[in-house]
């Protein structure tokens, strides 16, 4: 009888094909989920950015819109031709000897360039774009009505007026009044005779670099201020563009009769609206963009050139409020 022989129980495993070909496999979806994600990283970028850029330009534009419509109001009147400067007074200079007085010019500013005399901050004003200057009174009223300006005013830049007249001045140089001839109190549940006010004037113009970093633009403006002086501001990085036509009335009927650039006003006319654009551009490139498209605006155009930052137009028309009819 022969003897039994006890044999090891045989295990099967991969071959080293077979191996390979898992390892191919595992490979190739792990590269897709990285690929998936990498895309969705993308997109979620892109939504981020477009999303800043909207956020941005209604904020840049809301800013100006606000002044803007606010153009020409005076206090109890919008006629500038009835607005004087108190001789006795003493105003900014350095950014033009009309600076603080031209009251005609109530919205007006200069095309494609930047030549105030005051020199423009952040690196320089960036040479292609517009500067709108808006001027008028603040909304706020300084109340109630009195022949002496409180002492916190006396060295700002104010404009007093009735239905007949008005006058800017600052109080400090003529003795902390108000200049003759207004109305010193307010009477009991009647309007107001005379009115006293804040004057406003603002350049909104865009630099070539900004608080974030240089070679972002910004838009920023200069405005009057206490002392009196002119002050320099950032107002929001990442415009790079400020374009603007005014919508003239030529007829004396209030209506828009043609549009022109600024300081090409026709004899005459009347500014009644204003036609606005911005143009933002996002801080950083984006992998998704892959072109950008011409576009023309105002008396420019936009170059279909490709750098890898998005960018937003956007536009409005804004009509003056305080224009007469």
């Amino acid at each position: 009888m022969k003897p039994q022989v006890a044999h090891g129980k045989r295990h099967n495993g991969f071959s080293l094909i077979e191996l390979l070909v898992t390892l191919v496999i595992e490979l190739c979806i792990v590269g897709a989920a990285i690929t998936v994600l990498l895309k969705a990283r993308d997109t979620y970028a892109t939504a981020d950015t477009l999303a800043r850029l909207q956020e941005n330009a209604r904020y840049a534009m809301g800013i100006i819109e606000a002044d803007v419509r606010m153009a020409n109001f005076w206090g109890l009147h919008n006629q500038p031709d009835l607005i004087a400067a108190s001789a006795l007074s003493t105003f900014p200079v350095n950014c033009g000897t009309n600076w603080a007085t031209d009251a005609a010019k109530f919205v007006t500013g200069e095309n494609n360039a930047y030549s105030l005399p005051c020199a423009a901050s952040g690196g320089g004003a960036q040479s292609d774009a517009d500067v709108l200057i808006v001027r008028r009174a603040s909304a706020q009223r300084l109340s109630p009505q009195s022949a002496n300006v409180a002492a916190a005013n006396r060295d700002r830049v104010l404009i007093v007026s009735n239905p007949l007249a008005g006058e800017i001045f600052v109080p400090q140089d003529i003795g902390g009044s108000i200049p003759a001839g207004y109305a010193t109190s307010d009477p009991v549940n009647a309007p107001p005779l005379a009115d006293t006010r804040e004057l406003l004037v603002n350049a909104y113009y865009v630099s070539r670099n900004s608080s974030v970093a240089t070679g972002y633009p910004a838009l920023r403006r200069k405005r009057l201020s206490a002392g009196p002086s002119i002050t320099d501001e950032e107002l929001l990085p990442g415009v790079e563009d400020l374009q603007f036509e005014l919508g003239v009335d030529t007829t004396g009927d209030a209506i828009v009769d043609v549009f022109v650039n600024p300081g090409a006003v026709p004899a005459g006319g009347t500014p009644v609206s204003v036609r606005l654009w911005l143009r933002v551009r996002a801080q950083d490139r984006d992998n998704q963009l892959s072109g950008t498209l011409a576009e023309a605006y105002a008396d420019r155009s936009w170059p279909a050139t490709y750098d890898g930052y998005r960018r937003l137009l956007i536009h409005k028309t804004l009509q003056l409020r305080n224009v007469s009819r």
